[in-house]
């Protein structure tokens, strides 16, 4: 299974992420874009893992979730990746230090079972994977805003991806409840 790790989103965010997509499209923009309700801030990407290793992670998941209370994450704002060069991939911010938290202390738990990730972490909703853009697109991505909005994160979950000609297809495989609720 192809599983992932992430925080779902509000369809109010889906809105604004399908917004700013059209503006860059519209604007010589081009590349892969999230199909609209599929918009989450991904924790951790495992790719391709047996059931014993999702088994290990649900049991992270419910035991950190104990430990973490509810958040506010406040999405506003743009980047790319890389922050040098072309971009490659453009995101919207997520601020409120309840996500890098949570990513933190997950990764403890994860590492000492025995995956291997980046102690740092950007929170972001991605936008689109880049495969070209205009030769302003610094400009254009200056100029392109949204009215930032806050959403409550209640839980986290761990999801599966199909790819599909058509964009992912995500089911979620486990949902734990922070503040030690099982859903």
């Amino acid at each position: 299974m192809r599983i992932f790790m992430a925080i779902k989103t509000p369809e109010e965010i889906s809105k604004r992420v399908t917004y700013v997509q059209e503006k860059l499209k519209n604007n010589g923009f081009y590349g892969s874009w999230p199909v609209a309700g599929n918009t989450h801030l991904t924790l951790f990407f495992f790719g391709e893992i047996g059931e014993a290793k999702v088994k290990t992670i649900i049991e992270i998941m419910d035991k950190v979730s104990t430990n973490v209370d509810t958040f506010k994450i406040t999405v506003q704002g743009m980047g790319v990746f890389p922050s040098k060069g072309l971009p490659r991939v453009i995101w919207l911010g997520c601020e409120g230090n309840g996500a890098v938290e949570l990513y933190k202390t997950l990764n403890v738990s994860l590492k000492e079972s025995g995956f291997n990730f980046e102690n740092s972490f950007t929170p972001h909703l991605t936008v689109g994977r880049l495969k070209g853009v205009p030769k302003n697109w610094r400009k254009t991505i200056s100029e392109v805003t949204y009215e930032p909005v806050t959403f409550q994160c209640n839980s986290v979950n761990l999801l599966s991806s199909k790819l599909t000609p058509h964009g992912s297809i995500y089911s979620t495989i486990h949902k734990s409840k922070l503040g030690g609720l099982r859903i």
